[in-house]
């Protein structure tokens, strides 16, 4: 490499260092002010931090937490996004915060879905057990609802909601075999009136058939009267 090359890459070098410590001193500011509970501040540190290449991938985790904060939440939404669609250590924690915002939000069908993809990339990740529970309880999945409050006290025994939860699960069980019943029995139900409706055709079916016999024998009969007429020798 000549002399102008030499040069040239020293610079190139320069500016990528130069933008690196200042994505990294936006980072350290954003990350101290949403620290200190300062969401707007921290906010527009933080977006200084995304927007430059090479910067800690938990500036959106932080960015998207800072917008919660300030209740907005589709731009919540749009940061953690970003952040799971690129970073690779800290995706399960974006996929969490993300189904957070939706079940805030009340889409609670996306809130599952997410939480489940949180789950993929960490079933060890208790919160995302308890919220996909929350979320599948507002949609009336009660089996799987059971389910994930079951396995968050697995994974956090000593929970300060456990004893809430415990009731929950037992209201659940409860619901979930009264729910098994009145299924049971709409179905007793429709295969009753299923039998009716058969019973009825069947009848009606009979009744058809057995006046188009009555029809064919009088039908019959009145050909026979009048061949019998038929064969009178008028001219007698």
């Amino acid at each position: 490499m000549d002399r102008a090359g030499r040069l040239a890459a020293c610079l190139l070098a320069a500016v990528a260092a130069a933008q690196a410590a200042f994505a990294a001193g936006a980072f350290e500011e954003g990350e101290r002010l949403f620290r200190e509970n300062k969401p707007r501040e921290a906010a527009a540190a933080l977006e200084r931090a995304a927007a430059e290449p090479g910067s800690d991938e938990r500036a959106l985790l932080y960015l998207g937490l800072a917008y919660q904060q300030l209740g907005r939440l589709d731009e919540a939404a749009q940061a953690f996004r970003r952040g799971a669609s690129s970073s690779q250590r800290w995706r399960p924690l974006f996929l969490f915060d993300l189904g957070n915002v939706y079940l805030i939000q009340g889409k609670n069908s996306f809130a599952a879905e997410i939480l489940g993809q949180a789950i993929e990339a960490d079933p060890g990740l208790a919160g995302a057990y308890l919220n996909r529970g929350n979320a599948r309880l507002s949609i009336k999945d009660f089996p799987g609802a059971r389910d994930d409050y079951a396995r968050y006290l697995e994974l956090e025994p000593g929970s300060a909601q456990r004893s809430s939860i415990e009731e929950l699960l037992r209201r659940l069980a409860s619901g979930i075999e009264e729910s098994k019943r009145a299924e049971a029995e709409a179905e007793a139900r429709r295969i009753a009136a299923e039998e009716a409706r058969k019973a009825l055709l069947d009848q009606v079916s009979a009744s058809l058939k057995a006046a188009a016999d009555e029809t064919q024998s009088l039908s019959s009969g009145s050909g026979a009267v009048q061949g019998y007429g038929d064969e009178l020798n008028l001219d007698e």
